[in-house]
């Protein structure tokens, strides 16, 4: 029977759950600064938009590379390389001479998507089972956390002091954490020694890649340039040889003993929250942006400010949930997100036009389902494939957590652009007209993502139960 550090467990906690805030405060302190950015190195938007790009491929990639190495040689080990690394990167973006050298850092950076995978699988390994909802509770929290530290004193220091001072305030962060976490993290007693699969990794690199940069591009470039459809194309052939060596090689990059009903019911409705979370900032920047009757004719900075309630949320309802869910099971509690998420959903879009605060609150509602879905569907993962496989088992979920990412701003995108109405102001040189999303534009989305809700339950329903009653966890 497996012995665990209680007092341990609770020390390791909240250093395993900075992994989140570090990531999303430096990553969320980013997003007002991009037009600065852009400016400061004279480039085109559509350049710029390779600095959150290089970002999302290179962190896609590092997740799963990165989650494998672990389980083959110590998640501790790997996890503390992947944070000197980001530490590095973050401290480089900050001084940056060039455009080429900040998108070199951004890429590096990316290494940080793969502290998550590694950070989960060190809790369920070396926590005592009855923690760890809990602790990853504590984790997912994190995320609200970091977001809400990051707007008011990242748009602060960026107006007052520039965005490099951004990432100077980022960078001690960093090192400190990668300090205690190389002192105080226990490296995990289980461990897969096998070959790694060269062949596999550059396969799946080169699916990931391609159909990213496909996804992120394809406004921009136009979904039937040629470039688009060579990636499209390109990203089809890797993933179909991909999945043939997958299934005939002795070591398979992506082990096949992960795969049973939880873990692709973790995965596909990961892809779903990932979806609904990103598509609903894209819809609430537009709404609260856009001049009246049209909008809420806010700033950047309130509306930023605006979405701080549902990030607080976040951080209450996930630590509860991880406590409730050893009682009620992870499948419940996922089941109940649903039904939050899409009531919440469904009542913003009835209510758009009806007040900022009553379309937040309602806004909210939904964030706690989503809340719910997170926390409950990384137990699920995590207690359902063997221990020494964890590092690839969460790799791949926050895999395809960066698809539905990548997937939300090109169909949000489409739909508030394609479903649209003209507004005009007077100026003495004549009217000038312009193009606005129309309400139908932002129902539309929601009703996407709120059908997608609906869909993931399928997977849900049928996946096995491994918290609550008589369940028994691997």
């Amino acid at each position: 029977m497996d012995s665990y550090d209680i007092k341990y467990a609770w020390r390791a906690t909240p250093l395993l759950g900075s992994v989140a805030l570090l990531v999303m405060y430096t990553e969320a302190m980013l997003m007002p600064s991009l037009p600065k950015i852009q400016a400061e190195f004279n480039v085109t938007p559509a350049d710029a938009s390779w600095i959150l790009t290089i970002y999302l491929i290179s962190g896609t990639i590092s997740a799963a590379i990165f989650g494998n190495l672990g389980d083959i040689y110590g998640k501790k080990r790997v996890l503390s390389l992947v944070m000197l690394a980001y530490a590095i990167a973050v401290t480089l973006t900050g001084y940056a001479p060039n455009f080429e050298t900040l998108l070199l850092s951004r890429a590096i950076q990316g290494l940080g998507m793969a502290m998550f995978p590694l950070a989960f699988s060190l809790i369920r390994e070396e926590f005592p089972p009855h923690m760890v909802p809990t602790a990853q509770g504590v984790v997912s929290a994190m995320f609200g956390v970091g977001i809400i530290i990051a707007l008011p004193v990242g748009a602060y220091i960026a107006q007052n002091y520039g965005w490099r001072a951004t990432y100077h305030t980022a960078t001690p962060i960093a090192v400190l954490l990668t300090f205690l976490i190389m002192i105080y993290i226990r490296e995990s007693r289980y461990r897969t020694p096998r070959s790694i699969d060269f062949v596999g990794i550059g396969l799946f690199a080169t699916m990931a890649a391609s159909f990213l940069l496909a996804i992120s591009k394809g406004p921009d470039w136009g979904w039937l340039s040629p470039r688009i459809t060579s990636l499209l194309a390109l990203s089809a052939v890797s993933a179909a040889v991909f999945l043939i060596h997958e299934l005939t090689t002795d070591n398979p990059f992506i082990p096949r003993d992960i795969f049973n009903r939880n873990v692709i019911a973790a995965t596909i409705a990961i892809l779903i929250v990932a979806y609904a979370f990103q598509m609903n900032s894209q819809n609430l920047s537009y709404l609260f942006q856009m001049p009246p009757p049209y909008g809420y004719g806010l700033t950047v900075l309130q509306t930023g400010l605006y979405m701080l309630p549902p990030a607080v949320v976040q951080i209450i309802v996930a630590p509860i949930s991880g406590r409730l869910m050893w009682r009620l099971g992870a499948k419940k509690i996922a089941t109940i997100g649903v039904v939050f998420a899409v009531i919440g959903y469904q009542l913003a879009a009835a209510h758009l036009y009806s007040g900022v605060w009553t379309l937040i609150s309602y806004v909210t509602l939904g964030f706690i389902g989503l809340t719910l879905l997170n926390v409950s569907l990384i137990n699920l993962l995590t207690f359902s494939v063997p221990r020494q496989r964890l590092g690839a088992a969460t790799g791949l979920n926050t895999v395809f957590r960066n698809f539905g990412s990548a997937i939300a701003p090109t169909v949000a995108g489409t739909v508030l652009t394609n479903f649209n109405t003209y507004v005009y102001y007077n100026t003495p040189a004549g009217p000038i007209y312009f193009s606005v999303p129309a309400k139908e534009a932002y129902v539309i989305n929601i009703d996407i993502a709120t059908s997608m809700f609906i869909i993931t339950l399928l997977p849900i329903l049928f996946s096995k139960e491994v918290l609550g009653g008589n369940a028994t966890p691997k």
